[in-house]
């Protein structure tokens, strides 16, 4: 710190002064013990000036006293490779406190190396702790993070049972649905684009083993996705699966949408999405009117796929199954290793059933067919074709129609042999209320659009679902 100035020397005139007395001779003893007081008396004379009550504007830091910057900042430098500032508390107090009643309480910087450096070797403690103690929400946080052209925040832990990153929410909500603990917003004119790798970024990014692993206490979701106008969950993998859910009862995946995808996954080689359940569903969607696209109210699904769709098991349609064409297909019975064999549907325009059986006319060259007991609940306008067996019978016909849950027949040879196919069409509760129609007008904008395009000798951008899938790809060319 900057000492004092000592008193001006009193300047005598120009005239030689006069010669002073000789003085007594000392001894060595007297002149040693002159000095030393000489020295004590200066040392105490300093000491007893009064220090400047604090710093001036832009003057250097002075310990003990008082010390305002005004509007210039007040300074501590060094130009050690040591600490410029150590403050040690022994005790369970603050070692350093900063306060701003609307500034910045602390602000550190550096060149090379950190602007601030944290370290504990408590492990139920912090090595940086920030905290927001307003009491409504203003955008604030407790910890800002900026990295510019940098990250913002880097976090590491070389422990199997820690985290890098751990984020809580407090705010316990209502209905199980609380605040959330993180959101990440990316900025740029999309929220998700693809670099020059083809990899896609977006508003968090996940890379490892397993890209995210997300686990919900109580009923709530593991992952859930939403998306106001694309895809509520996009998963995508060049050999795995793009998007994997389990549940125990529940759901493995949930996704829901406004307008695009609830889930939408895309794959390689293996599942665009797979899911699988011990007694819920592995996959569940649902639509509850039309996808908008072609402006038809029949035209969304719950769950559709633009290609071939497997099912290795039963499968269960509560609905009506429409189909541009349908057969069996299984291993030819003369050469099951080598070879298929098809049959084809049976076609009605009717809600048909048909039955067969074959009846040995009795003496009389009769006999009575005895029908199931729900076979009259079940079905209407019953028909009946009758074949004679080994000989001919001109007089064979049926001689009662089904009544009271049986027919009969009459006009036979003894003893002969009768094939009989009786057909009839369904009457039951959902036939009547879902009777399939006919004939059907296409709605106005699947006009001039067609199932099967190119059978038509069109192009297959006519096709109906052609249309649909250029106008439901949200990520093609991502």
């Amino acid at each position: 710190m900057a000492a004092e100035p000592f008193p001006e020397p009193i300047v005598l005139d120009d005239a030689a002064p006069e010669a002073p007395p000789p003085e007594p001779a000392r001894s060595r003893r007297s002149i040693l013990g002159a000095g030393l007081a000489g020295l004590a008396g200066l040392v105490l004379g300093s000491l007893g000036r009064p220090l400047p009550a604090e710093a001036a504007a832009g003057g250097s830091l002075i310990m003990g006293s008082a010390n305002s910057a005004g509007t210039t900042d007040t300074s501590l430098s060094t130009n050690s490779s040591g600490t410029a500032l150590q403050a040690t508390q022994n005790g369970a107090g603050t070692a350093l406190r900063g306060i701003a009643n609307n500034g910045i309480a602390g602000f550190f910087t550096s060149a090379n190396g950190s602007g601030v450096s944290g370290v504990v070797a408590n492990n139920t403690k912090y090595g940086v702790y920030g905290g927001n103690d307003a009491l409504t929400y203003g955008g604030g946080a407790a910890i800002r993070a900026n990295g510019e052209q940098n990250h913002g925040l880097v976090a590491t832990t070389a422990a199997t049972s820690a985290y890098a990153i751990k984020a809580t929410n407090t705010n316990p909500g209502s209905g199980g649905s609380g605040g959330p603990a993180i959101r990440a917003l990316a900025g740029g004119g999309t929220d998700a684009k693809l670099d020059g790798l083809g990899v896609l970024h977006g508003a968090g990014e996940f890379c490892g083993t397993i890209g995210v692993v997300a686990m919900a206490s109580g009923s709530g979701y593991g992952v859930y996705g939403s998306s106001q106008s694309s895809t509520g969950i996009y998963g995508s993998s060049v050999s795995g699966d793009g998007v994997y859910g389990s549940s125990d009862s529940a759901y493995g995946v949930c996704g829901a949408s406004a307008s695009g995808y609830g889930v939408y996954g895309s794959s390689d080689s293996e599942a665009g999405v797979f899911g699988e359940s011990e007694s819920g569903y592995g996959v569940s969607g649902y639509c509850s009117s039309g996808d908008g696209v072609l402006g038809s109210s029949d035209s969304g699904y719950g769950v559709y796929c633009n290609g071939k769709a497997g099912v290795s098991g039963n499968l269960h349609v509560v609905g009506t199954l429409s189909k541009g064409g349908g057969s069996f297909k299984i291993d030819h019975p003369l050469d099951p290793a080598n070879k298929f064999l098809y049959h084809s549907f049976v076609e009605s325009p009717d809600m048909k059933n048909v039955y067969d059986g074959v009846v040995t006319l009795d003496s009389k060259g009769e006999a009575a067919v005895t029908l199931p007991d729900w076979f009259e609940a079940l079905n209407r306008d019953t028909r009946v074709q009758l074949t004679a067996v080994g000989q001919a019978a001109p007089d064979l016909h049926v001689r009662t129609k089904v009544q009271n849950g049986a027919f009969s027949i009459a006009g036979g040879k003894a003893g002969q042999e009768v094939y009989w196919q009786l057909t009839g069409i369904r009457k039951d509760a959902w036939a009547d209320a879902h009777r399939i129609p006919v004939e059907e007008e296409k709605p106005a904008a699947e006009r001039g659009l067609y199932l099967h395009p190119t059978e038509h000798g069109q192009s297959a951008a006519k096709g109906i679902d052609a249309v649909r899938n250029a106008a439901m790809k949200p990520h093609a060319g991502k």
